[in-house]
């Protein structure tokens, strides 16, 4: 087995030697466990990445300063304010910051990454946050500037040991089916995700899971708990979190679901009921499609969060709760700031995970990878239904291998099959699955895959078809007309480079009511 990899980014290969004898000579596991590779700039490094898809890469040690780096043509430049708004922007002393940068845009998302040497620019450290810090990217971290010396290199090595992503083992990956019912696979991505769960499982704040629909973020929520003091199996209410799947529940529901209400709160209200908040006391409550959550229920969520206090509707009093509050989400970070209250974002936001999506998790992998999980996956669908049916049923390696050429395609975007993630593999191998117990077939063969596949394909045609007049609402997050052509007059705008008459023919108007709507609107 391939040793995972640490990758050096250093204008100074002295420093990188200096390094490797150290830990050669004082860390000999860490030696051992590690394979180190040196790249003088970013585009060594990203030579090197076009030509190693689904190499183990467990951490980059990249320097920030790149005053000794004699061949100026090999710095990233800033253009036109590309990257950040500096006035004084130095893009040789920052010069680590902007290939930080270019890693999480071009190379790879979830790689933790050290910044060691960062003798200048700590002033401007703030203005990169938001690059440096964002849900779904990997950890981020600085050896401290008043470290040198003899103290200089154990520094480094104590925080490889706290912060490179390592492989999943085989007892570890037996131990999350059995537990937690996730098959984790041998991607990067997956082996992030663990261990992202397990380091937030510990905390009992707040923590909002993003992904697409269908990639397993209820599983993810039920892992969170069961790894924190939260969970009991003794106890009904403690053995998974209590669910609401707010986008599912009627408006006027909602606070209901959540609070409950006193006896004679409202016409139906023939006794008191407990709501969600308190039926979950000292458990966790999961919070599904959290971005739906309507503006006044936003208020009293917030006080629930901040003060761990609720009120029942029609009641006079507060109940003191005590709860974790777990939420998911198919938006994206800058969708949920734009839909919820900005007290209620900055609240909810404290902790969170992305859930990769099929395409996610194998997108920098090699077809070996996605073979082995494809068949791992595949088996852990079947014998969850071979338990169901008292049966023995196996798949047959040809339909193994069409099902990963599939996956493979997918991931490539050379078909869109596996749009709904997990969810629509696990339905093709159960909906196979059927037809060979009805055929009184041993093996799911490669018959019964393209037969599923294809009634799938027939019945989302249709599906597409019904509910074709509600990607308005997608597209512009609103039905407001008001809102709808603001946002269609400011693209049009855009698209034209503020030329009026130009912007006028692309909306199929005249050019004097574009100016009217334009002072309409205050645009």
């Amino acid at each position: 087995m391939e040793k995972p990899l640490i990758l050096v980014v250093d204008d100074l290969e002295e420093a990188y030697w200096g390094l490797i004898n150290f830990i050669k000579e004082k860390e000999e596991k860490i030696y051992q466990n590690f394979e180190f590779l040196y790249f003088q700039d970013y585009f060594q490094l990203k030579e090197w990445y076009s030509k190693n898809r689904g190499k183990f890469v467990s951490l980059i040690i990249q320097d920030v300063d790149y005053t000794h780096l004699k061949d100026k043509n090999r710095l990233l430049k800033q253009k036109d304010g590309q990257f950040f708004h500096l006035e004084f922007f130095d893009e040789v002393a920052l010069q680590g910051f902007l290939i930080y940068l270019k890693i999480r845009e071009e190379l790879d998302r979830i790689v933790p990454v050290l910044f060691v040497s960062l003798r200048v620019g700590l002033d401007y450290t703030k203005e990169f946050t938001q690059f440096l810090v964002y849900p779904g990217y990997g950890r981020c971290s600085f050896v401290p500037t008043e470290v040198t010396g003899s103290e200089y290199y154990p520094v480094i090595t104590r925080n490889i040991e706290n912060m490179a992503l390592l492989p999943i083992d085989k007892e570890k990956k037996e131990l999350w089916k059995k537990y937690h019912k996730m098959v984790i696979g041998n991607s990067r991505s997956m082996a992030h995700l663990v261990k992202e769960i397990e380091r937030i499982a510990i905390s009992d704040a707040t923590c909002v899971l993003l992904g697409s629909s269908g990639v397993g973020k209820e599983l993810v929520a039920n892992a969170l708990h069961r790894l924190s003091y939260r969970y009991d199996p003794e106890v009904v209410h403690k053995r998974a979190p209590l669910t609401v799947n707010i986008h599912a529940l009627d408006f006027n529901l909602i606070e209901d679901e959540l609070f409950g209400h006193e006896k004679g709160a409202f016409t139906g209200a023939i006794s008191m009921r407990e709501g969600i908040f308190e039926a979950a006391n000292n458990s966790t409550i999961f919070l599904d499609e959290i971005g739906e959550l309507p503006n006044e229920i936003q208020i009293k969520l917030l006080r629930a969060l901040e003060y761990k206090k609720i009120k029942r509707i029609g009641a006079s009093h507060e109940i003191e709760v005590d709860v974790r509050i777990i939420a998911a989400t198919n938006r994206t970070v800058e969708e949920l700031r734009e839909r919820l209250r900005p007290d209620f974002y900055s609240r909810l936001i404290q902790h969170c995970i992305f859930v990769p999506s099929l395409k996610e998790r194998y997108q920098n992998e090699n077809v070996e990878v996605i073979e082995k999980d494809v068949k791992e996956l595949s088996e852990f669908f079947i014998n969850e239904m071979n338990k169901k049916e008292n049966r023995n049923i196996i798949i047959s390696p040809i339909a193994l291998k069409f099902l990963t050429k599939l996956v493979y395609e997918y991931v490539n975007n050379q078909n869109n099959i596996f749009e709904s993630n997990i969810r629509t593999f696990r339905n093709i191998v159960e909906r196979a699955y059927e037809r060979a117990l009805s055929d009184g077939a041993l093996e799911i063969d490669l018959g019964h895959i393209i037969s599923t596949i294809g009634m799938m394909r027939f019945l989302q045609t249709k599906k597409e078809e019904k509910e074709e007049e509600i990607s308005i609402e997608r597209i512009f997050n609103t039905l407001n007309l008001s809102e709808i052509e603001k946002k269609v007059i400011k693209e049009a705008l855009k698209k034209s480079n503020g030329n009026i008459s130009q912007a006028a023919r692309l909306l199929g108007i005249h050019r004097d009511t574009l100016r009217r709507k334009i002072q309409e609107h205050n645009l």
